[in-house]
């Protein structure tokens, strides 16, 4: 009896985001272009030298960078993490959208993916496959339209029922168009350059190291099944997004530091905007009573050394009951 042979296929995140071979047919050739032309103009901002053009890379790298990324596409919207009100988190995708690193559903579709296959195949950035494959390769591979419609479906249906993701998904390059002609119409080639190309090729580093530096090198607080370590130097530039190994341990915290040095930066940012009520249903860390952090329940909103949490329990009991804080991993 003859037997049809079908070729074949792999799963949809590893067809997807697995390593091609390197040809220039598989190249992303606009992608590629207008990531070298950005470090071009990074390069080229030294040459127009302005001390408001720094100002407003510093005030814009953390806005872009600080409430845009790591605040918003990966804490509020890839992990749901806390959720805001409709003003604020307009903001927040702006700042999101003007860091040019994709359109906000698109970038939380891809971290999704990474938690889901983390150092293992499908993984879009490990650096199992090489660690500039990990930092910026993988941005710049051809890939099928149709497989992506089916990765839309299966990780991130909910985005889509956003009416302000959405609205930035649509409008992702006019708001950046928006800025660079306000930029260089206001300041001429300093701003454009300082505000724009600088800043935006520094926040792409800051991310990009967080996808390959903080799966290297560094120490681990919890054993998870991937490779992702804590790493000092890029939390001091990444707000808190450097330790790493902790948020793979419970990556639907708001909270990143989970030790009393592990400085969050984006930690302060959702505990200010919980206090001040703009926030609501902070997923808080996981604690086996007050001893040292594990995947195990019972919720603390401080993410703090185990040794000063017998000293905050009490408070940790008042917190939890006056601001309503929620554990919904």
């Amino acid at each position: 009896m003859n037997q049809i042979h079908q070729p074949f296929l792999p799963d949809l995140e590893t067809y997807y985001f697995n390593p091609p071979r390197f040809r220039l047919r598989n190249i992303n050739w606009p992608v590629l272009v207008f990531l070298v032309l950005m470090h071009i103009g990074a390069v080229a901002a030294f040459f127009h030298f302005s001390w408001t053009g720094v100002a407003l890379m510093v005030g814009l790298y953390c806005f872009t960078g600080c409430i845009g990324i790591t605040f918003g596409y990966h804490r509020m919207l890839t992990h749901r993490g806390f959720k805001l009100h409709a003003i604020p988190r307009f903001f927040v995708h702006l700042a999101g959208t003007l860091a040019l690193q994709g359109p906000p559903l698109y970038w939380a579709l891809a971290h999704r993916v990474h938690h889901a296959r983390s150092d293992k195949e499908g993984d879009p950035h490990s650096p199992l496959h090489g660690t500039w494959w990990s930092h910026v390769l993988w941005l710049v591979c051809k890939r099928d339209s149709s497989t992506l419609s089916l990765l839309v479906k299966k990780y991130i249906p909910d985005l889509f029922r956003d009416s302000i993701g959405t609205m930035f998904q649509n409008t992702y390059l006019w708001w950046n168009i928006l800025l660079a002609a306000a930029l260089f119409s206001f300041g001429g080639w300093s701003w454009l350059l300082w505000g724009l190309c600088l800043r935006v090729v520094l926040v792409w580093h800051m991310t990009w190291l967080i996808n390959s530096a903080t799966h290297i090198w560094g120490y681990r607080n919890y054993e998870t099944t991937d490779q992702s370590r804590n790493l000092w130097w890029v939390s001091m530039f990444t707000f808190g997004e450097g330790w790493h190994n902790n948020h793979h341990a419970q990556p639907g915290a708001a909270y990143h530091g989970h030790r009393w040095w592990e400085i969050d930066a984006t930690g302060w940012m959702v505990t200010i905007c919980k206090l001040t009520g703009l926030a609501t249903k902070c997923v808080c860390l996981k604690y086996t009573g007050f001893q040292k952090p594990s995947h195990r329940l019972a919720s603390h909103p401080f993410p703090c050394h185990p040794y000063r949490l017998k000293v905050l329990r009490f408070k940790a009991v008042f917190w939890n009951k006056s601001h309503g804080f929620h554990n919904l991993a």
